[in-house]
């Protein structure tokens, strides 16, 4: 009785263990290690490469020495299956499976690769919600082999006019051979962001900055140009997915500025323009008002002309001679002396008397 008893306890302990201890394990790589949807580990023994492990729905690897290798597809390549087949391609035992756990191997003879990786990203800046760049440089234990967005930022490229620009570039990447990115390209984001850039930059030195800025649609040629980039690069008859094993899925130019001295320069002559707009819409203003005064003067003096004309006309020379007088009154409140020779109002007779009669005169 004691026997069974003590074989049950070793047994429920030992069950136990199977279920608890390698999860545990496998926070810390150690025996065993977890693998992210979407992602794939190396795992390395002395210093070179072992195996890949990948966790990514709907695809395998191409792995030497398996069942479902092709030799004619390089090693180690990322390949689409049929959906609801994963289990072909998956001969881990069943409590890994259930796990979620992949065999790395002996602490003293295998571990997982850990490598420097730098890239930026956009996240959305606190209170503003306004997509900034982040930077980040840290030490990675595995690639993306599912598709990410990387930003990549272009400085100082020169339109056709030899303005300097800073563009903000978000390109979706996905690795496709993990060897390749990892073990023949080494720094495989250094890379695609040096071609990137060398693209960016002969796009923006073929337009001016006015084109680029006032219609997004040439914007696109540039996602077609970073794309191609996928089967052939600028220097070489392979493409990124030959050279380095990685994919640009998708590239979006978001933003072009200009940058150092154009930007200042830029800012001060629009700031000049602006001025000047203003000034001549104030120039604009004022002689339309001194126009419209000057209009209602003349509308005045003539209405103020044609009322004394009716005196005149019905007083005869009698309104005449009260005119003259009226005008040497205005001419003296000005501070003027005014001397007759003659009576210059005499030809304003004769053109009262051309005038026509009066209703008043005809009766």
């Amino acid at each position: 009785m004691i026997f069974f008893v003590s074989f049950i306890t070793v047994a429920v302990i030992f069950i136990a263990a199977m279920f608890l201890l390698p999860p545990w394990l496998a926070e810390e790589c150690i025996l065993f290690t977890k693998v992210e949807e979407g992602t794939a580990r190396a795992i390395v023994r002395g210093g070179s490469l072992e195996r890949f492990v990948m966790s990514f729905a709907g695809h395998h690897l191409n792995h030497p020495g398996k069942k479902w290798y092709d030799p004619s597809l390089p090693d180690w390549e990322v390949i689409p299956h049929e959906k609801g087949s994963d289990h072909l391609y998956d001969d881990r035992s069943w409590l890994l499976r259930h796990l979620g756990l992949y065999w790395v191997g002996w602490p003293w003879a295998s571990k997982v690769y850990i490598y420097d990786f730098a890239w930026n990203e956009t996240q959305a800046a606190k209170g503003s919600g306004k997509e900034e760049i982040r930077p980040r440089n840290e030490r990675s234990d595995f690639v993306y082999v599912n598709h990410f967005t990387y930003a990549i930022v272009t400085d100082g490229a020169e339109t056709e006019e030899r303005l300097a620009t800073d563009e903000l570039t978000l390109v979706t990447v996905a690795v496709r051979n993990p060897y390749r990115a990892l073990f023949v390209a080494e720094d495989w984001m250094r890379r695609i962001t040096a071609a990137i850039n060398r693209e960016v930059r002969n796009f923006v030195g073929s337009h001016s900055f006015k084109e680029l800025v006032s219609s997004k649609e040439e914007w696109t040629e540039l996602s077609g140009r970073l794309v191609g980039l996928n089967d052939k690069l600028p220097d070489s008859p392979d493409g990124l997915r030959e050279r380095y094993g990685v994919e640009i899925r998708a590239a979006d130019l978001q933003s072009i500025a200009l940058a150092g001295d154009s930007k200042r320069l830029h800012e001060e002559a629009t700031a000049k323009e602006y001025t000047a707009e203003q000034e001549a819409k104030a120039t604009t203003i004022a002689a339309d008002a001194k126009a419209y005064a000057v209009e209602k003067v003349a509308i005045a003096e003539a209405a103020a002309l044609k009322n004394r004309l009716g005196v005149i006309a019905q007083h005869a020379e009698t309104g005449i001679t009260l005119a003259g007088y009226d005008a040497i009154r205005e001419s003296a409140g000005h501070g003027n002396t005014v001397i007759w020779a003659n009576n210059p109002l005499a030809a304003l007779e004769k053109i009262i008397k051309q005038q026509p009669p009066t209703p008043k005169e005809k009766e």
